[in-house]
């Protein structure tokens, strides 16, 4: 018997029992949509959390510090830590899938504009390292070297609306809420906050002589040209102030008695990878190095594991709507194998091969599986797609990946192969004069 003859055999065998056929068939539909919709949901899970650790940073960036932890094989450990300093950086740069490092060159100061303030955190960029790193503005662009007099500077997302009075503690805003300091406002920066409020302790510093203590000399206050401000969706920069790196590290040491900078060593260094894949490499390397090491990647796989349980379980309860659909193929095929008892002891003495009746009896089990894992997967798509607009404002949602779609119609046809497998050996092993004799 040919494979086409098989084929169309099988089909017409369907087809004669079409009410029963299309029974096991629906419950084929429903074990595959169940199990592709738990997964689905299990996936969405998955990618909800990867994408709420995404919108607070980039997955591909990795927080290096000087303190790392050494275990002591026991389960215990102890800290120490190692000097993060430019040859380190150079160091760093030339690890397999680093694409960019950037040495987080910041200083905390003030910024007044009338009566009026507010603090800021600035941080030390070129255009290469933000460019890089992602880093955008929602209007201007950024900031220069600028004069020997004026300092350009891009302001924090939320700097104009932080603006307050330091006397008296009023925010400085109108009655309708908006910022009454604007990026065109005059602005001067500082670094000593006796600038800034008044009535505070002095600060005293040795006279000359070493006998005596004298009151420091107030800081110098610099202009600022504002030349644009930070995107809220900048994720860990949005809240800087931006200055080129060349004119912080100036101003820094200027005002090495009010903050706190050594230009010989870093706190933090950024390192950008190439690609997701490149973040765990990187990250050894740099930890082999003695250096402390952070990423979303380390939280996402925390998270990862969390809800693989969830997903383990969503699976399962698909799994056992499948299960139900594969014994209700093997019932079918051994109700077939009753009612056809007969026509094979005929089909047999005819000189048909015994691996004729058992492929005849594997198709029509592979034929169900093949329309139920289809219609199963249609119907997938449809609750997929229903789930979806309910569940939009929680932020969960079924995604089905073309693996998983693919892999459903498959596994589907493989289940229903395996469940025909016995009633077509028990075709098979059917004695020819007992089956013709059989009414």
């Amino acid at each position: 018997m040919s494979i086409t003859d098989m084929l169309s055999t099988a089909f017409l065998n369907l087809w004669r029992r079409k009410m029963r056929a299309f029974l096991t068939v629906l419950g084929m539909v429903i074990g595959v949509a169940s199990i592709v919709v738990m997964v689905s949901l299990g996936i969405g899970i998955k990618q909800a959390t990867i994408e709420s650790f995404a919108g607070t940073g980039s997955l591909t960036t990795i927080r290096v510090n000087s303190w790392s932890y050494v275990s002591n094989g026991n389960g215990g450990g102890s800290s120490r830590q190692k000097e993060l300093n430019k040859k380190a950086v150079g160091e760093i740069k030339k690890i397999p899938g680093v694409q960019a490092v950037m040495p987080l060159v910041e200083t905390y100061g003030m910024i007044k504009s009338g009566n009026y303030m507010t603090d800021a955190s600035i941080l030390g960029v070129t255009a290469e390292q933000a460019k890089e790193f992602g880093i955008t503005l929602s209007e201007g662009e950024l900031p220069e070297a600028g004069g020997t007099n004026t300092y350009e500077i891009v302001l924090g997302a939320w700097s104009l609306g932080n603006f307050y009075n330091p006397d008296s503690g009023r925010q400085a805003v109108d009655k309708n809420g908006n910022p009454r300091i604007s990026k065109d406002s005059r602005m001067l920066l500082t670094f000593d906050y006796r600038n800034v409020y008044k009535n505070q302790v002095v600060i005293s510093m040795p006279s000359s002589d070493g006998t005596a203590q004298e009151e420091k000399p107030l800081a110098e206050m610099y202009k600022l040209k504002v030349t644009g401000i930070m995107d809220e969706n900048n994720n860990d920069f949005s809240y800087y102030c931006l200055m080129d790196v060349a004119q912080l590290e100036k101003l820094a040491k200027a005002n090495k008695d009010y903050v706190q900078y050594d230009s010989s060593k870093y706190n933090t260094v950024l390192v950008k990878c190439r690609n997701i894949e490149d973040v765990k490499t990187v990250k050894n390397a740099i930890q082999d190095m003695g250096y402390g090491t952070y990423s979303l990647q380390d939280a996402v796989e925390m998270a990862e594991e969390s809800t693989k349980n969830v997903q383990y379980l969503l699976g399962a309860i698909g799994g056992v709507a499948l299960l139900v659909a594969a014994i209700g193929i093997m019932n079918t095929m051994m109700m077939s194998i009753f009612e056809r008892t007969k026509e094979i002891g005929i089909i047999k003495v005819l000189g048909c091969r015994i691996d004729n009746i058992a492929g005849l009896f594997l198709t029509e089990s592979a034929y169900i599986g093949l329309f139920g894992g289809a219609l199963g997967l249609g119907l997938s798509f449809g609750i997929s797609l229903l789930l979806n607009q309910l569940l939009a404002s929680s932020g969960l949602r079924s995604i089905i990946p073309a693996y998983l779609a693919f892999g459903a119609v498959g596994f589907s046809i493989i289940v229903a192969f395996a469940a025909g497998m016995y009633p077509a050996i028990r075709a098979m092993k059917l004695s020819p004069l007992a089956a013709i004799r059989n009414e």
